[in-house]
């Protein structure tokens, strides 16, 4: 390991200006033979290893910069705490690893956990906190963006950093002392979960799950995927080479990894209660998945034979000699992944109404000495993890030899979704969790295969409003809900609660969802594909409702828009699915904008917009008013009425529009002679303009406009809108075949 000589960097900082280039600073050091303090923090603005090594040769301005960096004061403070505690070695993870050397950075993560395990001291920089203490309650609002908590008990590699080290000291934002872990040991076991014997005596201290570890890190967040399983090895004692970009599979082989060395079965055990339900491979996605697992204990081979033997014996499903007979005759001790599957002996029973699921007992149990089962399916050779089945057969435990299924269905095509939830801000709603599993992004990845469920929360902090949006797979058929029952809260557990709760309210009524959400009826209409559909629910004690619009997802419309809009409280609760037509294949807008279906189409920037013919009429871009029978009478125009608002027309005008590149029928255009700065309207008939040089002008699709049309919500409503307008110096009308009509001649 590479090691900050902290008295040299602690006399190069003191002399800056005098000091010599060359000075080094960091040396090649034992971890099993040095004596080291070592520093765990949140990272921020910090100071990287070529940074560190070459600061005297950096101008003065950079070298500067680089000082003034709350990474490089972290640094300086923890060098001074080594000094002072009589160390002459740190070890900080910003600049001691080259991170371009990729080998490097691999045995640096891998050799971590013991690291920070034979460290003399580790000191944990908390930079949230300005109290000498820790918090003992959850506080949602000051610590908004880390579930309630100080930032640095949320991230997913702080917390081998908690587990490893036999001494950890705790310093706030102004580096004043807190304590040490094995005094707080109380109150980090309330904020993390961890046993207070652990934090004082390490990992060794008990004999603790897979599962219980693994519940540790269910609410811990990494900034890239990949560290979710990384930052987890060195607490199962477990080494894999680092491959960023393969996202979730690297949990899947962390699971893989600790499986060659550990034969303990709640490693199955995932979601015990069925709060998050997903089907198919018996290994977890991530971390979250073990959130209900923290009381799971081991139960030993030979303690598990009795614990059987007292389940039989119970449920009168047999003799006690059959049971032991039939238990000792297989090997229930181990497992190993093949390529037909995770080869495992387990005890089953059938269920009654689904012959082909089983429950299958685990060797582990609960606090209260319950032993832990799950759903298995039969599928083919191999079987899948399953849920919601009822009542099993009457029979004792047939121990069978199953091969579980570990790896994702390569049939499978995942349904993503793109949450476009900007709407929602204008009211101060944002985006607060989402359950079972967080999001990357505006993404949502659904799969189609299971009876999957995505629930999306938004807050407004200032009214304690919230709502719940609920995105879903049943039985093959994708379905959207929105719901607000409950929203305002007075308590600190209900608020914290409310993606739990949600997704339980809304898995129990998946069925009906599903049924109602995308009608499969044939619709007459040639766009049906093109269908939207609509669902808002008011927001109990607010003037605001939830609105949710999503398209036919089979038919690759896979946008869901999430919008917040003034509602004066006639409605109560969610109102009944409506459908309207949107063209998704137009230009975007910001919302779903209903187009009147016109004669002629162009492409802007390659999207196609449909127009009219509006010769004689003086119509602009912005322009609302009244439509009928093929007439527009304007009625007002969004951007003039923009002072009426209090809003700068110009600034706003420009960011709210934008200019297109036009093109159109080429087949036409070629069997023209002089096409030179033509472009042809598509048009279903014989009727199609020839416009010279034309340029298209649009609404764009962007905050500014959004924010626009909520401010003209009530000018607007029942009106029609002008969304694109093409200008050309002249325009005559041609056939299919190129050949100018018999018109009253060109119009400029």
């Amino acid at each position: 390991m590479r090691l900050l000589d902290v008295r040299a960097v602690l006399d190069r900082e003191k002399n800056i200006q005098q000091a010599e280039p060359e000075t080094e600073v960091l040396k090649d050091g034992d971890d099993e033979t040095t004596s080291y303090a070592i520093l765990s923090h949140r990272w921020g603005a910090e100071v990287n290893y070529q940074e560190m090594i070459k600061l005297l040769k950096m101008t003065e301005r950079k070298r500067d910069e680089v000082r003034q960096r709350d990474g490089y004061q972290k640094i300086i403070k923890s060098c001074e705490l080594a000094m002072r505690d009589g160390y002459s070695w740190l070890w900080v993870d910003t600049c001691c690893i080259d991170k371009r050397n990729s080998a490097e950075l691999s045995e640096a993560i891998n050799s971590m956990y013991r690291w920070y395990e034979n460290s003399q001291v580790c000191y944990a920089y908390l930079g949230d906190i300005e109290e000498p203490s820790l918090p003992s309650q959850r506080d949602n609002s000051r610590f908004s963006k880390s579930k309630g908590w100080p930032e640095w008990f949320v991230r997913g590699w702080t917390l081998q950093e908690l587990v490893a080290p036999k001494q950890l000291e705790f310093f706030n934002k102004n580096w004043t002392y807190i304590g040490n872990k094995r005094r707080l040991a109380p109150t980090l076991e309330k904020i993390t979960r961890i046993p207070s014997s652990v934090l004082g005596q390490g990992l060794a201290s008990k004999r603790l799950s897979i599962a219980q570890i693994m519940s540790w890190a269910a609410d811990r967040q990494t900034t890239r995927v990949e560290d979710r399983a990384y930052s987890l090895m060195g607490l199962f004692g477990v080494s894999m080479p680092m491959l960023y970009g393969e996202g979730e599979k690297a949990f899947q082989r962390l699971q893989l990894e600790i499986m060659r060395v550990s034969n303990d079965q709640s490693i199955f055990a995932w979601d015990p209660y069925g709060r998050m339900p997903r089907y198919g491979n018996v290994l977890a996605d991530d971390p979250s998945y073990f959130q209900d697992c923290n009381d799971i204990q081991i139960v030993e081979s030979d303690r598990f034979i009795d614990k059987l033997t007292d389940y039989v014996r119970s449920q009168n499903y047999g003799t006690e000699s059959e049971w032991h007979q039939a238990a000792h005759s297989q090997q229930m001790s181990w497992f190993v992944a093949t390529n037909a599957g995770i080869q495992i002996w387990l005890p089953v029973i059938p269920y009654r109404d689904y012959p082909s699921v089983f429950k299958a007992i685990l060797a582990c149990n609960d606090n209260d000495g319950n032993l832990i089962s799950i759903d298995l399916a039969s599928c083919g050779s191999t079987y899948d993890r399953s849920f919601n089945a009822t009542e099993i057969r009457r029979a004792y435990p047939q121990v069978e030899r199953l091969y579980l299924t570990y790896s994702p269905d390569a049939n499978e095509t995942p349904c993503h979704l793109t949450l476009d939830d900007r709407g929602a801000s204008c009211y101060g709603f944002t985006r607060r969790s989402t359950f079972p599993r967080e999001i990357a992004g505006d993404t949502v990845t659904l799969s189609s295969r299971t009876n999957d469920l995505m629930v999306v929360v938004y807050a407004n902090d200032e009214t304690k409003s919230r709502f719940a949006i609920a995105l879903g797979f049943h039985s093959g058929q994708g379905w959207v809900h929105v719901t607000c029952n409950g929203c305002l809260a007075t308590e600190e557990g209900r608020w914290l609660d409310f993606d739990r709760k949600a997704y339980d309210v809304m898995w129990n009524a998946r069925a009906q969802h599903a049924l109602r959400t995308m009608p499969n009826e044939p619709n007459n209409d040639s766009c049906s594909r093109c269908d939207n559909f609509v669902k808002h629910a008011h927001i109990p004690q607010s003037i605001w409702a939830a609105r949710v619009v999503w398209g036919r997802w089979d038919a690759g419309n896979l946008k869901i828009t999430v919008d917040v809009e003034q509602c004066p409280g006639c409605c109560v609760g969610p109102l009944e699915r409506t459908t309207i037509f949107n063209n998704r294949y137009g230009l975007g807008a910001p919302g779903v904008i209903k187009t009147v279906h016109r004669s002629h189409e162009l492409k802007l920037d390659s999207s196609l917009v449909q127009l009219d013919e509006c010769l004689g009429q003086k119509i602009v871009l912005g322009d609302y008013g009244d439509f009928s029978n093929g007439n527009f009478k304007r009625r007002g125009n969004i951007f003039e009425d923009m002072p009426v608002l209090g809003i700068g027309p110009t600034d706003t005008a420009n960011r709210a529009t934008t200019v297109s590149q036009v093109s159109g029928d080429e087949d036409v255009l070629r069997c023209m002679q002089n096409r030179n700065g033509l472009v042809v309207t598509f048009h279903e008939g014989d009727h199609h303009l020839a416009l010279y040089q034309p340029t298209g002008l649009s609404l764009a699709n962007n905050q500014q406009l959004k924010l626009l049309l909520k401010a003209l919500s009530e000018r607007l409503a029942d009106k029609y809108l002008v969304t694109t307008v093409i200008h050309c110096s002249e325009f005559y009308v041609v056939d299919s075949q190129g050949e100018p009509r018999d018109t009253e001649g060109v119009v400029r």
